[in-house]
């Protein structure tokens, strides 16, 4: 979808919003392009929030800690880290544990109970990269000017004004009963902050602000953004379950 997404977005932007970032796919391509003058970038999951300001704050002493040798790779290793108190963990620690548990877990995939607890099983792998420096450092530069926020989507894209631009890429809208995820938080992401979202999104198109959404072809994203250009494609699912149980399911991008 990358591509797709930052053809849609201006060659010049002023300030580029991101408050849904998870891997933060589209501003590191916009990075790389040079296509910002400044970012706000931000999500409501505070250990990847922290995740990112240590990698801008603290780079050496992430991959120091990464190399520590408190990350070996194996079963009984990943269940004691996954277990560990985060509370008297240094922000650096942190980030290191998510990095661990993110590079070794089930698809990658982030997860998290009631309680707030990561939940993920261990993934099988032959030998996984856990400390890639050269990724870290050159993720370091890309966020050495840029505002980092653990925030509510609204409170993030306060203050776009013409000439910005932003990426919406909130928890897709379940195509199904049976399909709704919402562990990425505790509190989820319901069809009243899709709609909060949409009023949002439209919000930023009367401002003037370039803005693109993706979500899923459900009947209730169609409906929220009835009026604006609107793609649809096919996309391809990369968690949940083993491959060949993997379909490709069409999915929108919307442009203001």
């Amino acid at each position: 979808m990358l591509g797709r997404i930052v053809s849609r977005l201006p060659d010049k932007i002023g300030t580029y919003y991101e408050p849904f970032l998870g891997g933060g796919a589209v501003f590191f391509e916009l990075a790389r392009e040079k296509r910002f003058k400044r970012a706000v970038i931000g999500d409501l999951n505070a250990e990847l929030v922290n995740c990112y300001k240590a990698v801008k704050d603290d780079v050496g002493g992430l991959i120091e800690e990464l190399r520590s040798g408190r990350y070996s790779y194996s079963r009984e290793n990943y269940l004691a880290v996954r277990a560990w108190d985060t509370a008297p963990l240094s922000p650096t620690e942190r980030a290191a544990r998510l990095i661990f548990l993110n590079r070794t877990c089930f698809n990658g995939l982030y997860r998290v109970n009631q309680s707030g607890g990561f939940n993920v099983p261990f993934g099988s792998y032959k030998n996984p990269t856990v400390c890639d420096e050269p990724a870290l450092r050159a993720a370091a530069g890309a966020l050495k000017n840029v505002r980092i926020v653990c925030a509510d989507f609204e409170k993030v894209l306060k203050g776009a004004k013409p000439g910005d631009a932003s990426y919406l890429d909130p928890p897709y809208v379940p195509i199904s009963e049976t399909s709704s995820f919402t562990g990425y938080n505790e509190g989820g992401f319901g069809s009243e902050d899709h709609k909060r979202l949409a009023r949002k999104f439209r919000e930023l198109s009367s401002a003037g602000v370039r803005t693109v959404l993706s979500n899923s072809s459900a009947p209730l994203a169609l409906s929220l953004y009835d009026g604006f250009e609107m793609t649809d494609f096919m996309g391809t699912r990369s968690v949940g379950g083993p491959a060949e149980y993997r379909k490709s399911v069409k999915e929108i991008l919307v442009k203001a």
